[in-house]
């Protein structure tokens, strides 16, 4: 299983997405189905390395404390899934209170994720723990990236039943690279539609 870090990208030719900011023009910020409210953008990222669909997620961030939920598909967040050529991006504030100035971001070096990886953490005893936390720090995977394995910072959520339809993991976001205000150890996980679409879900944990 292949992941890809993310990194702040040195030269805007290099970027392949960004995290923030906001979208000018080609998707319109939708808005908190509870609050009302406008989304901000996270991250606009490629569907796949060769593919000419982005991925964008929103959340609302219009009362953080209240507006990061983990109702991955129907919350006071979204996925969509545009061509690329029709979204245009910058960098700077957003749309609502608490956006954050956003930045280009670029591949970093590909990490092959063994199988033994995709485990559900907080279920093992403390030396396989341990163990496993090791394998992490090692490979440098618990990180800002895309592919691979979600690495939950809790107990592993099933996705698939909550959407209600196959969901397949594309990103996540750690405090790596920005801090999005999301709690001590706060992991924003984004997946897409298995069976392709315009659509996706996206969730966060933080650490306990």
């Amino acid at each position: 299983m292949i992941s890809r870090p993310l990194i702040r990208a040195t030269n805007p030719s290099l970027a392949i997405g960004q995290l923030g900011g906001h979208v000018k023009r080609g998707v319109k910020h939708p808005r908190g189905q509870r609050t009302g409210k406008t989304m901000a953008l996270v991250s606009a990222l490629p569907l796949a390395e060769d593919s000419e669909l982005m991925v964008l997620t929103f959340l609302d961030r219009s009362d953080p404390l209240e507006s990061f939920d983990n109702l991955p598909h129907k919350g006071d967040n979204a996925v969509i899934i545009a061509p690329k050529s029709e979204v245009f991006l910058s960098v700077i504030h957003g749309v609502c209170p608490g956006d954050w100035k956003g930045f280009k971001v670029a591949y970093g070096e590909e990490i092959n994720e063994p199988v033994d990886l995709d485990v559900d953490a907080t279920g093992l005893d403390m030396a396989a723990s341990d163990a496993w936390v090791d394998m992490v720090d090692e490979l440098g995977c618990d990180c800002t990236k895309i592919g691979g394995y979600p690495l939950w910072a809790n107990g592993p959520m099933d996705i698939d039943r909550m959407v209600g339809r196959p969901q397949r993991f594309h990103h996540r976001i750690t405090s790596d690279l920005t801090d999005f205000k999301l709690g001590d150890g706060g992991v924003v996980f984004v997946f897409v539609d298995e069976d392709g679409g315009d659509k996706g879900s996206v969730c966060w944990q933080q650490a306990l």
